[in-house]
């Protein structure tokens, strides 16, 4: 974390870290996100586009869902910024050096190579999505629709906005170790190299540090979950935006009518919910992945350097989810929406939205920072205060709430051999998710902060007893 060091954060006035009210700007993503949704449901915006002070800037319905998600991380990166700014205001802005003695023409080439070193690296990751059979460009897939079309909204904007960005972070943020986190460092040494292999001069060949492997993960991993994150929030967002419009005109209409059933009641609190819950946390996910700025403090410090830790958290999401079956073996959660009792459905689907809650507010407490498989800061507040891992253990608790009971249906309803492989799938899946837990805190423990964030809290999953 650029400017964070343990002796800067224990040289503070309150001693508190820069990461205890990361919230602000979750909850501030959160709330505009839903006020987005009632826009979009109350003007029909999928349909005819987002037109903002007589300004037309979308015309039809996938980049109508790309502006949601756009803005609402304009609301986080905003409210992180005015943060960070009143939390110190004599040290946000530091002055460049090379500007300060007057040398501009050192500091102009350096901001324009930046520049145009990150715009190549950019360019490649396009080339590689484009050639990619996974991501399906040249077959046209629908899947992957909308990832490709931030791509191009992407590259645009870099392409007119880079330059004015680099030239002014570069001029008023300096920080010589957030420019060793950048990816145009290691670009740069990358095409060195082979210059200093084939002429023979050493000096002319650079050498590769910690600092360079570091920023090639946090590079993989963004280039595995934002693709992931667009098409989730592409297929999300248009269910939270019709819910508004069920919740606000046709359920008034029907319990008014008294056709309202209990079993209406648990489908509708099941959807909703899942739909409200999911965007919100998929939103949140998005902003952390995509934006890495030192004017928001969330560089990757590090990122996870094990096998095992890469492979039993890519595992979880698709496509690696199809290599191992019996991950599919349990059972839907929908399926505990089957059961004739509505009761014990209200009981296990209140369980596991409640649990889902807590989920989606581990990812409201990172704010800007969220990001599987690296370091961005430690976060000690809000659920962490009370076990390290709270969306590993209340997600899989959720799912034992409306998995199992469906196991024991299945069990009395289609034989003992399919609830057996249902619970073994179900047992695996727990089983990867304790993994993630203990490589993460593994590659957490080379922190200082982490090793005295798990001094103050002690257990894993359940407070008090593990």
């Amino acid at each position: 974390m650029p400017n964070s060091s343990v002796d800067s954060f224990a040289s503070t006035k309150e001693n508190s870290w820069v990461t205890d009210r990361a919230w602000v700007c979750g909850v501030i993503g959160a709330l505009t996100l839903l006020l987005l949704a009632y826009w979009y449901n109350r003007a029909d915006l999928l349909n005819t586009g987002v037109s903002i002070f007589g300004v037309q800037l979308t015309d039809n319905r996938l980049d109508s869902i790309l502006a949601a998600v756009f803005m609402s991380s304009l609301a986080m990166l905003v409210a992180e910024f005015v943060r960070l700014w009143l939390r110190d205001k004599s040290n946000f802005f530091v002055v460049d050096p090379l500007l300060t003695s007057k040398q501009y023409g050192v500091f102009l080439t350096r901001a324009v190579s930046n520049y145009l070193l990150f715009l190549l690296a950019l360019w490649l990751v396009v080339v590689f999505f484009h050639t990619a059979g996974e991501y399906g460009f040249r077959r046209q897939e629908p899947f992957y629709r909308g990832w490709f079309r931030f791509l191009d909204l992407a590259l645009t904007a870099y392409i007119w906005a880079g330059l004015p960005y680099v030239l002014i972070t570069r001029a008023v943020k300096y920080n010589p170790d957030a420019d060793q986190r950048d990816t145009s460092s290691l670009l740069s040494k990358l095409m060195l190299y082979p210059v200093g292999r084939l002429s023979g001069i050493s000096a002319l060949r650079p050498d590769f540090t910690e600092y360079d492997k570091k920023i090639a993960r946090a590079l993989l991993v963004k280039m595995f979950f934002t693709p992931l994150m667009t098409v989730f929030f592409v297929d999300q967002f248009p269910h939270l935006v019709a819910n508004v419009g069920y919740l606000l005109d046709t359920l008034p209409q029907n319990i008014l009518k008294d056709v309202y059933t209990h079993r209406a009641f648990n489908r509708d609190f099941f959807n909703i919910s899942v739909a409200l819950i999911f965007s919100i946390d998929v939103a949140l996910a998005w902003c952390g992945y995509v934006v890495s700025s030192r004017w928001v403090d969330n560089q990757t410090i590090s990122a996870e350097p094990s096998m095992l830790g890469w492979m039993v958290t890519i595992i979880c999401y698709p496509p690696f989810q199809m290599v191992l079956g019996l991950y599919y073996a349990s059972p839907g959660e929908r399926e505990v929406l089957r059961f004739a009792n509505q009761y014990a459905v209200s009981i296990f689907t209140i369980m596991m939205v409640s649990s889902y809650v807590v989920y989606m507010s581990a990812t409201l407490w990172f704010g800007v920072r969220f990001s599987n498989l690296t370091n961005r800061g430690i976060i000690r507040k809000g659920p962490f205060a009370l076990i390290r891992h709270p969306a590993y253990a209340s997600k899989n608790f959720a799912w034992w709430c409306v998995m199992f009971p469906a196991i024991i249906y299945n069990a009395s309803h289609t034989g003992i051999e399919l609830a057996l492989m249902q619970t073994l799938g179900l047992v695996l899946t727990t089983w990867i998710y304790y993994m993630r837990a203990i490589t993460e805190e593994r590659h957490l423990s080379a922190d200082p902060q982490y090793l005295e964030y798990c001094k103050q809290v002690k257990y894993r999953f359940i407070p008090g007893v593990i």
